[in-house]
């Protein structure tokens, strides 16, 4: 049995590969396939920032894709953002 956070992170790439692979690559997210993601599973931070901006930030190697290690840099962020909003008084 898993324990939450196992849980968590096979959620986090299980919801990776549902958007990376529309395109059949398990490794890469392209711009298209940030957007929806963002716009269907972020919604509330695409109002902090377009897909656009997301994507040139998260780009990191200037490939064109948002890999893996490169989408947990949006976790990470989104993560931090939200500790934030539920520690706000």
């Amino acid at each position: 049995m898993l324990t939450e956070l196992e849980s968590a992170i096979n959620s986090l790439i299980e919801v990776y590969h549902k958007y990376s692979l529309v395109k059949g690559n398990y490794h890469a997210l392209y711009r298209d396939d940030l957007k929806k993601l963002l716009e269907t599973e972020c919604p509330q931070f695409m109002k902090k920032k377009d897909a656009d901006t997301w994507f040139q930030e998260l780009d990191i190697n200037s490939d064109g894709a948002i890999n893996f290690e490169e989408f947990l840099i949006l976790v990470i962020k989104v993560g931090v953002a939200s500790h934030k909003d539920i520690h706000k008084e």
